[in-house]
């Protein structure tokens, strides 16, 4: 596989505070990010990155604090991810549109010291818990008067390429969402993944609209740091908007997470599709179909790739064609298919997907807090991914599905066990059961089945507004389909297995919001 000549360099080498250093130094005044029409260079942002750092550790930041923040896409956030980093505490980030149990989850097992949360976001943070503090600026630049003031100079920790610097949580599958711990060197390494995937030439530019509290987002604050290249960041994907933001901003790359494919080549072409300078759309899940249709339609190349928070966000890339599904494994991790007795199976087989790092470790520690689904994760020195796949005669990855019980929608995992267990809590709910079946757009939809309380009548548009107000967006169901039982195990456990994926005969939000509107 080719890919960038420095790449041992990048994993091996200087830790994120030095590398923002060294490209202060190297070339302040090269363009870091565009927001608004406003533009921070390389030299700006290590400024802002070092004053920011002042003011956190005046609030009592310190190296290994966790910090939860909940903040829009905009420089302020970014400022905050590096000079946590920066400070070796460990940044938190927390997904907005979470709701309920959820979000509450995330708080009480990150457990945090200090929350910074957006003032747009401040009313999904309760009380009693950790200080807050809340951030009521929404100009174009960063704006750090909202972390108060610095008292003097901070103490600067040398860092180590293992320090935890970030606790992302996944979604959880048979409970309740992951804390993932991320080092120094998996940042780096999972920006480098970018860079196998899209090898960028100088004077490129990145069109970021993923929310940085994904790794998708997150990985692309440290890309202009390895390379000389800009970010163009929205605060949110707009289908409406996307081709005169990516024209305007000179965009070059995007990421193509969620089905953002599919949501573009279903509206009607525009003339700002024929006028852009995209050449890249790079991402995981998309179809064969949409591969085809965005390359023709829009003028650009897609490639393909696979992995997780847990490996560094990256494990393989395609860009050969859909033929070649993921694609092949990154030089700096080795991958393995294997049996339920952790046996490898030849090519052509499927089975379980394995990872573990071929050198310097990439793979992450383990789960916060969590001994028991990391030594479950782990085998034999392999990390298990929990996604089944096979490899071909070429050397190529073809994913085939999660093995665990989650939903992939929209970009998101959707834990059935969150969804469920909120659900459970509706008075006419005795129990319930989250599938996923194929979406129109993007990866699937979620259909729930509902066993009614005795002598209770579901009424599914009631239990979707009631949902509403404690799930998170994408984990809202598309699909209501009422039973009298279900298949079970002696032991009483559903087999979903054996729950129709047809959505003929259920609710179906959709049609219902169509109806009305």
């Amino acid at each position: 596989m080719t890919g960038p000549a420095d790449w041992q360099e990048i994993i091996a080498g200087a830790v994120i505070p030095g590398l923002l250093a060294r490209a202060a130094e190297d070339r302040p005044g090269s363009p870091y990010c565009e927001f608004g029409g406003s533009v921070t260079t390389v030299g700006e942002l290590a400024a802002h990155v070092e004053a920011a750092a002042a003011r956190l550790a005046a609030l009592g930041v310190r190296p290994g604090d966790r910090v939860a923040v909940l903040l829009p896409n905009h420089p302020d956030h970014i400022v905050v991810i590096l000079a946590l980093i920066v400070l070796r505490a460990t940044w938190l980030p927390v997904n907005p549109r979470l709701r309920g149990a959820a979000l509450g989850h995330v708080l009480s097992d990150g457990d945090p010291s200090l929350i910074l949360v957006d003032s747009s976001h401040a009313g999904l943070v309760g009380e009693p818990g950790p200080p807050v503090i809340v951030r009521d600026r929404s100009g174009e630049r960063a704006d750090l008067s909202w972390l108060g003031e610095a008292h003097g100079a901070f103490a600067v920790r040398r860092g180590d390429p293992e320090d935890v610097v970030a606790l992302i949580y996944t979604s959880g599958t048979t409970g309740p969402a992951k804390g993932v711990q991320v080092t120094d060197r998996m940042l780096r390494t999972a920006a480098l993944g970018v860079l196998f995937t899209t090898d960028p030439r100088e004077g490129e530019v990145y069109f970021l609209w993923e929310p940085l509290c994904h790794v998708g987002g997150a990985q692309m604050v440290f890309v202009p740091l390895l390379r000389l290249v800009r970010l163009a960041m929205v605060e949110r994907f707009s289908a409406s908007r996307f081709w005169d933001q990516v024209r305007s901003s000179g965009a070059t790359h995007v990421h193509q997470l969620g089905g953002i494919l599919q949501v573009l080549l279903n509206r009607p072409p525009s003339e700002a599709e024929y006028s852009h300078r995209l050449r890249m759309a790079w991402g995981g899940g998309v179809t064969t179909r949409t591969w085809q249709e965005a390359e023709r339609r829009f003028g650009l190349r897609v490639a393909e790739c696979y992995g997780q928070t847990e490996a560094s966000s990256f494990l393989t890339v395609n860009t050969e064609g859909p033929q070649a599904g993921v694609g092949r494994v990154l030089p700096y991790l080795r991958a393995a298919v294997q049996d339920e007795r952790g046996a490898e199976v030849p090519a052509g087989e499927s089975g379980e997907i394995v990872v573990r790092a071929e050198g310097l470790p990439v793979v992450t520690p383990g789960y916060f807090r969590d001994e028991d689904r990391t030594d479950a994760a782990r085998r034999g020195g392999w990390w298990r991914t929990g996604d089944l796949g096979r490899f071909d005669e070429h050397g190529n990855l073809h994913f085939i599905g999660r093995a665990d019980d989650s939903v992939r929608r929209r970009g998101e995992n959707v834990s059935a066990w969150e969804v469920e267990t909120v659900i459970n809590t509706h008075p006419a709910v005795a129990e319930s059961a989250m599938i996923g079946v194929p979406a129109e757009i993007g990866e699937q939809d979620i259909k729930v089945f509902i066993l009614p309380a005795t002598g209770a009548r579901v009424d599914a548009a009631e239990l979707l507004h009631w949902c509403a107000e404690r799930l998170a967006d994408f984990q809202m169901p598309r699909y209501i389909a009422v039973v009298d039982d279900f298949p079970r195990t002696p032991s009483e456990r559903v087999i979903k297995s054996r729950l129709p994926r047809s959505v003929e005969d259920c609710f179906d939000a959709r049609a219902t919001d169509r109806t009305q509107s």
